[in-house]
């Protein structure tokens, strides 16, 4: 071989090589970010009544079970609030049973679990606060006399990160957090 072919060979086509690879490797090229996702919570629940417009008269009874279902992606500790009349003396116009799984917190306030609340998890539903509520046998003149019979049931749910497990304390913690 003549010695331009050896030059041409060894040095002319390796040099364009290496040229045609350094040219090319500018444009192409590769670059990653990582976005940082925060996994989203959903803090969440319903409060099943099952029971809409009703009539009721002085000693009658109807079923009713409120009880709440999780529809989180947290756990949490639940409360049910009652609101209901009161007849002229002071007293409730209503009575009903408490469901053992259910404490009284408060005046009218109820927390899922006893002596210690009990975590709902999510996508699970409390046991039914109670089974039935019966109007007090009052007379006729008192029933006139109550503008209002109307039961307002009311749920509210905290998550449990940090929150102490005796429903008394958890229900002050509750009230703060929601402004009540």
């Amino acid at each position: 071989m003549s010695k331009k072919k050896l030059i041409f060979v060894f040095v002319i086509i390796p040099l364009f090589s290496l040229l045609a690879i350094a040219s090319f490797t500018k444009f192409f090229g590769t670059k990653s970010a990582t976005v940082h996702v925060t996994k989203k919570s959903y803090f969440q629940f319903d409060l099943v009544v099952s029971l809409d417009n009703i009539e009721l008269g002085p000693g009658e009874s109807v079923s009713i079970k409120p009880k709440v279902v999780s529809d989180s992606t947290e756990d949490m500790y639940v409360f049910i609030k009652v609101e209901m009349p009161t007849v002229d003396s002071g007293e409730k116009l209503y009575e009903f049973g408490l469901n053992s799984s259910w404490v009284e917190v408060e005046d009218g306030v109820y927390a899922y679990g006893s002596e210690e609340m009990t975590t709902l998890a999510p996508g699970e539903s409390t046991t039914a606060m109670t089974e039935q509520m019966t109007m007090k046998s009052i007379t006729n003149a008192e029933y006139a006399g109550i503008d209002d019979i109307n039961i307002t049931i009311t749920g509210y749910a905290i998550g449990t990160e940090g929150v102490e497990t005796n429903p008394q304390e958890a229900w002050t913690y509750c009230k703060v957090l929601a402004g009540i």
